[in-house]
């Protein structure tokens, strides 16, 4: 590869970006390769943890409900990984970057404790 027809700011672009994927595939291993690969074609991905055998049909209105309402922005539906988490004792927990709406169980008996 001849790196002399790049800009320095092209190179320096390049260095961030195999820096990120370092760090992320020494600190998140495997899982960091996807987050990496999402981050760079800028495609999002949503997590939605619920509890139970609740069907998913029933599911995807409230959960682009409540992320609308949260976050004020549209969720697309084809990028939701869904993650069974009975721990959370009913309800969903939707997860888009490193933000989290908590629409769970748990999390009202957490905060009845305080």
């Amino acid at each position: 590869m001849d790196f002399s027809t790049h800009s320095k700011s092209e190179l320096q672009t390049l260095l961030k970006s195999l820096k990120s994927y370092r760090a992320l595939e020494k600190f998140v291993g495997k899982r960091g390769r996807a987050i990496f690969a999402r981050t760079q074609s800028g495609m999002k991905l949503y997590r939605v943890e619920y509890f139970g055998e609740e069907n998913r049909a029933i599911l995807e209105p409230i959960v682009i409900s409540a992320y609308t309402h949260h976050f004020g922005d549209t969720i697309d539906t084809k990028n939701i990984e869904w993650k069974r988490n009975d721990a959370i004792h009913g309800g969903i927990r939707i997860f888009s970057g490193d933000d989290m709406v908590d629409i769970s169980f748990q999390e009202v008996k957490n905060r009845l404790k305080r």
